[in-house]
C-alpha cells in the first residue's frame, strides 16, 4: 500500500490508472457503490438454491465493483463524504451475505466471530459519529487486507461447494481466520 497525503494507494492501483481512460467519466465511484448495495442481497437467491456457479460469478462481479470504486475515487480525485459511509456498509452487507449463507454450513463459531466483529465495526463507526461531528472514519491498509482475505474466503468456500472438494473449506476457513487478525489490527489502527 502506498500512501501519499492521507489517501492509501492500493497495489492494484497502479494497473487500474492504466485502464482509466476507457472508463466513461459519468461513471462515478458511487454509482459503482450504489450498485454493490442494491445487488449484493440478491446473492442470497442463488445461494439459497445452491447455485453456487451463479452466486460465485455474482460475487466476484461485484467484488471487482469494490476495487474499481475505490480505485476510482482515490484516481480520480473523487472520495465523497458519501462514499466514504456507505463504500463500508456494502463490503459488509457483500460479506455478510456471504458469510452467512456460506461459512455457516462450514463453521459455526467461525461465522459468529466474523459477524460479531463486523457488527463491532459498524456499531463502533455509528457511536463515533454521534459523539465526534467531525470524525473522518477511514478505510486503512488493514481494512483492505481483511476485506481482500474475506473475498478470497468467500470465493473458495463457493469453489469448494462447486467442486465438492474439503481441502478448499479448509482454506476459505484460514482466509477468514487471518482476516479477523487484520480487522483487530484495523480497530486499533482507528480504521474500518
Amino acid at each position: 500500500m502506498e500512501k501519499q497525503g492521507e489517501i492509501v494507494f492500493a497495489p492494484y492501483d497502479r494497473v487500474l490508472k492504466h485502464l482509466l481512460p476507457i472508463v466513461p467519466h459519468k461513471l462515478k465511484p458511487n454509482h459503482l457503490t450504489m450498485v454493490r448495495l442494491v445487488l449484493a442481497p440478491l446473492l442470497i437467491i442463488p445461494l439459497h438454491y445452491d447455485d453456487y456457479i451463479v452466486a460465485l460469478v455474482a460475487f466476484v462481479l461485484l467484488a471487482i465493483t469494490d476495487m474499481l470504486d475505490g480505485s476510482l475515487a482515490r484516481l480520480r480525485n473523487q472520495i465523497t463524504d458519501w462514499g466514504k459511509i456507505w463504500d463500508p456498509v456494502a463490503d459488509k452487507l457483500l460479506v455478510g451475505v456471504v458469510v452467512v449463507m456460506m461459512l455457516l454450513k462450514v463453521n459455526l463459531s467461525l461465522t459468529i466471530l466474523v459477524l460479531s466483529l463486523e457488527a463491532a465495526f459498524i456499531l463502533g463507526g455509528v457511536l463515533q459519529k454521534m459523539h465526534e461531528e467531525n470524525v473522518d472514519i477511514k478505510a486503512n491498509v488493514w481494512g483492505k487486507i481483511k476485506m481482500n482475505l474475506q473475498c478470497f474466503g468467500a470465493g473458495l468456500l463457493m469453489l469448494g461447494f462447486i467442486l465438492v472438494e474439503p481441502t478448499l473449506f479448509t482454506l476459505g476457513e484460514v482466509a477468514f481466520y487471518f482476516s479477523l487478525f487484520f480487522a483487530v489490527l484495523s480497530i486499533f489502527k482507528h480504521g474500518i
